[in-house]
């Protein structure tokens, strides 16, 4: 799942970058595109983990860890993606 959420966050990052939210080309809405974008794939992922691998409490290792785990590295991930995404690109 740690894994999973990781290359999630790569895939939301390069989506930012394909869906052009930026601030020169939304203006203010970009921050809340930027954002709702990550929640959107952060749900799904946890919907694949929930009810598609449909992994509980005995293979997480605690109650709610489905949403929890690996969500730090989810942010980190996504947000320095679409940053170097956005460098590269020249935005």
């Amino acid at each position: 799942m740690y894994w999973g959420r990781f290359l999630l966050a790569i895939v939301a990052g390069f989506t930012n970058n394909f869906l052009q939210i930026k601030q020169a080309v939304l203006g203010d809405l970009a921050i809340f595109a930027f954002i709702g974008l990550g929640l959107i794939f952060y749900i799904l992922s946890i919907v694949v983990v929930k009810f598609c691998l449909k992994y509980g409490e005995a293979e997480l290792k605690g109650k709610s860890r489905y949403v929890t785990l690996g969500g730090g590295t989810f942010i980190v991930v996504w947000v320095m993606v679409a940053i170097l995404l956005n460098t590269l690109s020249g935005g």
